[in-house]
């Protein structure tokens, strides 16, 4: 396989279509067309169902991708080896995070790098956390980072720093009243205060009937998540609005609509100004770990992992630094 080969042959999987693959690739269909038969010429096989609209990939076509892939990916680790040669005066490093993430703990942390290897290309990539985990897998990103846990025959996880679900309730609101555990604010939980080390679980059978908001983005914090909290003391949660996105619901709380379930990260690492209370949740409904991912047994670049030391440093298991 030659990289043109590889190259032509993924697009035209990808897009579904010898039109749209001919436009991405900048030439004609009928050469894209006549190349592609060269090609399955020379195998001696098929490799698309042209029947089918969008077109589709023969058994011999899927088996062509997968090698075609990792031939990518090994290519791509060969740049990256020869780059370091550079000591990071060129390079790339691509991470992927939800856009929440992204949002919350990636701006501080890129700019830094950014600031000290200014030849390196840094892109981030911003999508769900399964579609991210399979582009760590095919090598178009250097790292993932996500929470949750990750099938250690194909992932290395690093642990970056905790993170769990708080109620956020609106501050002034009838259920701060209502509820018996202590409520915390923004600042009990970034400087982790007594009051915030030695606060009780909220008792969940208190939200009864209470208007929840709710992510619906097929994310880390669904409907799902939140009905498996619930389900814990019997209970069915009250949705009276679903959002796309922790953010949306955010602002709802703020706006006094409902209560959310919401990350820590959002407090510790999210640049906001009003703020309602929080309470915390019981460890074994709430807590998990935000990880830096990375494709076992792949090679890892040198910009990746000043990246991920930086970023470390930055986060420092929970809290930014100030000095």
């Amino acid at each position: 396989m030659t990289s043109q080969q590889i190259e032509y042959v993924l697009t035209l999987a990808e897009q579904g279509s010898f039109s749209k693959a001919a436009r991405k690739l900048s030439v004609t269909q009928p050469s894209l067309s006549q190349y592609i038969i060269n090609i399955e010429n020379q195998l001696g096989t098929p490799l698309f169902d042209r029947s089918s609209s969008p077109i589709r990939l023969t058994a011999a076509g899927q088996a062509y991708v997968r090698t075609a892939a990792q031939i990518k990916a090994l290519e791509e680790n060969l740049r990256n080896e020869i780059s370091d040669m550079s000591d990071l005066r060129t390079g790339s490093l691509r991470i992927g995070s939800t856009i929440f993430r992204a949002s919350c703990m990636l701006p501080r942390s890129i700019t830094e790098f950014c600031h000290r290897y200014s030849g390196v290309n840094v892109s981030v990539t911003e999508a769900g956390s399964q579609q991210l985990l399979e582009s760590v897998l095919s090598g178009e990103i250097d790292l993932f980072i996500g929470a949750g846990s990750f099938d250690p025959k194909l992932f290395e996880a690093e642990p970056l720093a905790d993170e769990r679900l708080l109620l956020a309730v609106p501050d002034g609101s009838e259920l701060v009243g209502k509820l018996t555990a202590t409520p915390l604010t923004a600042e009990d939980i970034r400087g982790s205060s007594m009051r915030f080390l030695t606060a009780k679980p909220v008792e969940l059978p208190q939200l009864a009937g209470e208007k929840i908001i709710v992510c619906d983005d097929g994310g880390e914090f669904t409907a799902e998540k939140i009905d498996g909290i619930f389900s814990t003391v019997g209970m069915i949660p009250n949705y009276a609005l679903k959002v796309r996105s922790v953010e949306s619901a955010f602002a709802f709380v703020k706006a006094d609509f409902g209560s959310a379930f919401l990350p820590d990260s959002l407090v510790r690492f999210g640049d906001v100004s009003k703020q309602p209370v929080y309470y915390v949740l019981p460890d074994a409904l709430a807590k998990t770990d935000i990880s830096l991912v990375y494709r076992k047994n792949g090679y890892l670049s040198k910009a990746a992992r000043e990246y991920s030391l930086l970023l470390k440093q930055l986060v420092s298991y929970g809290t930014w630094r100030t000095s």
